[in-house]
């Protein structure tokens, strides 16, 4: 899915009715996110926290494998629930492109997942909710998840020897004591490809990477070797911008002055 801008960037700040459903996610059911129930991968993380009953839960509002996997370093199991919001996000870019710069589309496409889901959902009286969406932009356009192998040529050979732009959009919603704090955030990367031949390409096709993922490649999987050098976060390539997130939540932390002993919010905390 390519969607076209109605007004080319000028800058250089860029920027269903289903019910929702609950995911397990493990790496190895990186094919479509939202399909079906997954398995954890054995857990060789570090012991996270043993008091779990202070940890503060957090929904994570995506079916991505990719933002389930960098949650699951930093918190342990029990207290991430993953909820994918059903959002027409094609039919919501096209309305928000004609007011809004690129960058921006990514922060109000992330608070219309926060609506959606809260809508349908009912929150734990003291939880995190996250929302996030990654674009990759080139010369004004949207690049989504290709539909199929001829739309991942297309869009592997648009990227070929350049330079992009991936942005990612966070909103991150806490309720504690009966109060309720909002904050948003946008990411951006820039990132150069090396060229792409036709049997680069190919290759990169049969490993079946593309298909589920905006831009048709993976920075974390066989698409790191297309990838010549970026400029800003890698994490944020991948779908969700750590160090962004975890400021977020110190920010939280310092809106409810949390006690660390009664509220882990913080992996560190």
């Amino acid at each position: 899915m390519v969607i076209q801008a109605c007004q080319p960037e000028k800058h250089n700040h860029y920027g269903q009715p289903d019910k929702f459903k609950n995911f397990n996610v493990s790496r190895e059911a990186e094919n479509e996110a939202g399909a079906g129930n997954r398995q954890h991968k054995s857990d060789d993380r570090p012991n996270l926290h043993d008091d779990a009953q202070h940890q503060l839960p957090i929904i994570l509002g995506s079916g991505s494998p990719r933002r389930y996997e960098l949650i699951r370093r930093f918190w342990p199991d029990a207290a991430i629930d993953v909820k994918k919001p059903v959002v027409n996000e094609a039919a919501l870019i096209q309305r928000l492109i004609p007011r809004y710069c690129l960058r921006d589309v990514a922060g109000q496409l992330t608070r219309a997942k926060m609506e959606a889901l809260k809508s349908d959902l009912s929150l734990p009286e003291e939880c995190m909710v996250l929302t996030a969406d990654t674009m990759v932009i080139a010369d004004g356009q949207i690049l989504g998840k290709p539909a199929d192998a001829q739309a991942a040529r297309i869009m592997l050979r648009s990227l070929s020897g350049r330079k992009h732009i991936v942005v990612t959009g966070l909103c991150l919603e806490t309720h504690i004591r009966k109060k309720k704090l909002s904050l948003q955030a946008v990411e951006r990367t820039e990132v150069w490809f090396g060229k792409l031949d036709d049997a680069k390409i190919e290759w990169y096709i049969q490993t079946g990477e593309p298909f589920d993922k905006a831009g048709a490649y993976g920075i974390q999987g066989y698409g790191a070797a297309f990838i010549e050098k970026l400029s800003g976060c890698y994490y944020n390539v991948m779908g969700l911008p750590v160090f962004r997130l975890m400021d977020l939540l110190q920010q939280t932390a310092d809106h409810f002055k949390l006690d660390k002993n009664l509220y882990h919010i913080l992996p560190w905390n």
